[in-house]
């Protein structure tokens, strides 16, 4: 209803609103080390006028907090079908603890983890198949890490879809299963993401599948827009200072910023926050990108346990880049071991159990404040994309071993008393 086409970041080229579409056609794509750089990557383009004249913060408030709250600034009207397992409208936590650990004032954390499959992707799967369906597909198919495969997964099957999806065989068993419980087709594949991509966007071409990847699919960071207007309206209608995320393709990153943006043109909101992107030390082209003044895929990348972030290339980083510039923002890397340290301080201090992936923008963050950064007074927000419960290595990474007692009073005595002397 309101978004009207799909236009081209690079050269301004305008198209129709069609898969065939989601990189422009003149600007095209380029290799660089074997990986493909999209030049010509597009995004969905809307007829503002239109919005601002329809939507205002009283009809917003008289729907479901919840996604589909802001249809009309995903391109959707009232007689639209959508297809929703209820995501959106996750909790913004402000914390105590943490925010006296980290020498910080005001310090949110917007709880991701609480979506259908446990991760923000769920924001994304829903403009995906809801699009899909309108376009009249019968079939999807991603290339994923773990997180969008499983999203992807449960929102085709609850549309009826068929559903592929492509993962790297070292992927997080819980996510690899999580993936075949929806029913879809689940392929593990030797080999890093990138590798996987290349290959499987080349077979993919001529066949009546819609292509769902992160970072391709431009569906998907229209769906991670409403992650700002929640933010905004859970402010009363305004924006904090700064907002740090964990990135791995940049779609999310991007798709956030694109979100301020547009409340801030629709006069929704005065300002807009200053973006961090966050990436572990063993592949971070965004990070890199930022620090060097231009973003190419490594040679390498080396494992970290942010498996759902650490990348030879990010294909989305270049919109990843433009969203830093244009926030005056700032980029950082984080070591497995900060990671692993802000898990157990969310967990301990807060009670959020995030994926190493999630927790990534808190250790950065940490390191921020450290380094003078972010005054204590200053609002911020960090994005916890996914839960922990999906990776069980982070279980035993940052929990405290159980201890077998005998099954008597006296061993339960003795260990409740033993517990109020810790």
């Amino acid at each position: 209803m309101y978004a009207i086409g799909l236009k081209c970041t690079n050269c301004g080229g305008e198209f129709p609103l069609q898969t065939d579409f989601f990189v422009c056609p003149k600007c095209g794509v380029e290799k660089a080390r074997g990986t493909s750089i999209f030049r010509g990557i597009t995004e969905v383009q809307y007829d503002y006028e239109a919005l601002a004249n329809f939507i205002s913060k009283e009809k917003f408030d008289k729907r479901p907090f919840n996604l589909w709250r802001y249809k009309e600034l995903l391109g959707f009207g009232e007689e639209d079908t959508v297809v929703t397992l209820g995501e959106g409208g996750t909790a913004l936590i402000k914390c105590k603890k943490l925010a006296e650990e980290a020498g910080l004032q005001k310090l949110w954390l917007k709880n991701e983890t609480q979506n259908p499959t446990h991760s923000f992707k769920d924001r994304e799967s829903a403009l995906v198949v809801t699009k899909a369906l309108q376009l009249g597909a019968t079939h999807v198919s991603c290339v994923s890490s773990g997180n969008a495969a499983a999203s992807l997964a449960a929102y085709a099957a609850r549309a009826g879809l068929k559903c592929s999806v492509f993962m790297p065989a070292t992927t997080s068993k819980g996510k690899i299963h999580q993936c075949a419980v929806y029913g879809a087709r689940t392929l593990l594949m030797d080999g890093i993401y990138e590798e996987i991509f290349e290959l499987y966007i080349e077979a993919i071409k001529g066949l009546a599948i819609v292509e769902s990847s992160s970072g391709h699919n431009r569906f998907r960071p229209e769906g991670d827009k409403t992650i700002a207007y929640e933010i905004c309206e859970q402010f009363g209608w305004s924006s904090p200072a700064w907002i740090v995320d964990s990135v791995g393709n940049g779609t999310h990153f991007y798709g956030m910023w694109k979100g301020f943006k547009e409340l801030r043109n629709l006069d929704l909101i005065e300002d807009t926050p200053r973006m961090v992107a966050i990436g572990p030390i063993g592949g971070a082209p965004i990070v890199k990108g930022f620090k060097e003044g231009v973003a190419l895929p490594e040679a390498i990348s080396c494992e970290s346990i942010a498996e759902g972030l650490v990348s030879r290339w990010s294909y989305d980083a270049p919109l990843a880049l433009k969203a830093l510039k244009e926030s005056n923002g700032y980029a950082e890397y984080v070591s497995d071991i900060e990671i692993i340290e802000a898990m157990r301080l969310l967990a301990s201090l807060e009670g959020i159990f995030a994926e190493p992936s999630g927790a990534a923008c808190v250790a950065g963050l940490l390191k921020m404040v450290k380094a003078g950064m972010v005054d204590k007074g200053e609002e911020v927000v960090c994005i916890i994309t996914g839960s922990g419960l999906k990776d069980i290595k982070s279980i035993r990474r940052v929990s405290k071993k159980p201890i077998h007692i005998g099954a008597n009073i006296s061993e339960i005595r003795i260990a409740l008393d033993a517990r109020q002397k810790l």
